[in-house]
């Protein structure tokens, strides 16, 4: 009786009434079956492992390459070449016929060559200011009496008024410009800054090359030392003492 009625009922209910009040969507997906395969849907997460590479940069520091300076220089017009040969192809192909005088010396210079000619007369103080350029070797009494154009030739403190430049082929010579590093002074260089140890600055050169040669032998000179060491040495603004003072003891 019961079957009977509810076939009764369900006569007057359309096919989309029913598919909407079983909890269908029109289109064929069913609300409740979307929301049963989500509670029952296996989410599988699926990590990528990532590889970081760390590449260290070393920085390798190279030892300082020392490089000498070759200069041949043509004794008359001047121009520079880079080995003896070229030097004296230039000289014949400009001057075939030309009479030579005098001699030809290698003046090894600040660390630098100057194959150049030169009277046989010539001192080595005259070459140095006359023909290279290098003024800072002074020129006072002339004689070898006061000590301001003092150089070192292979380390040792010599008068350049007094010797010859042909004498001087081939061995090292250093000047006060060759002292300093560009702008950078040696530590005695700047000792006599700091000291006030210069005056006119006049004999300064030959002072400071006597006292570089006096260092390089003996590190930790007494007073007695220095004196002895510039005994050649005359300063007339009277500041030798200023001057033993800056040297003694080393640096």
């Amino acid at each position: 009786m019961s079957e009977e009625k509810n076939k009764e009922e369900l006569k007057g209910v359309s096919r989309r009434e029913f598919l909407k009040d079983a909890g269908l969507v029109v289109g064929g997906a069913t609300v409740g079956s979307l929301a049963f395969m989500s509670s029952c849907k296996t989410t599988t997460t699926v990590t990528n492992a990532s590889t970081s590479t760390v590449t260290k940069s070393t920085t390798v520091t190279s030892p300082p390459v020392t490089t000498t300076l070759s200069k041949f220089i043509d004794p008359i017009d001047g121009t520079e070449w880079p080995t003896l040969d070229a030097l004296k192809a230039h000289f014949a192909a400009v001057r075939p016929l030309a009479q030579l005088s005098g001699t030809f010396v290698d003046l090894k210079v600040n660390g630098a060559d100057y194959y150049m000619q030169v009277d046989d007369m010539d001192t080595l103080a005259f070459v140095l200011r006359d023909k290279l350029g290098f003024f800072g070797t002074k020129i006072g009494c002339d004689n070898g009496q006061c000590g301001v154009c003092t150089v070192l030739v292979d380390g040792v403190p010599t008068f350049s008024c007094l010797i010859l430049a042909i004498e001087m082929s081939g061995k090292k010579i250093t000047t006060i410009e060759g002292l300093a590093d560009g702008t950078n002074l040696t530590p005695l260089q700047q000792k006599f800054v700091n000291t006030d140890a210069i005056q006119c600055g006049f004999c300064t050169p030959g002072v400071l090359l006597a006292g570089t040669a006096l260092l390089a032998s003996n590190p930790k000179p007494t007073a007695d030392d220095v004196r002895l060491a510039l005994s050649g040495h005359l300063c007339m603004c009277q500041n030798m003492k200023m001057v033993v003072a800056a040297i003694a003891g080393g640096i």
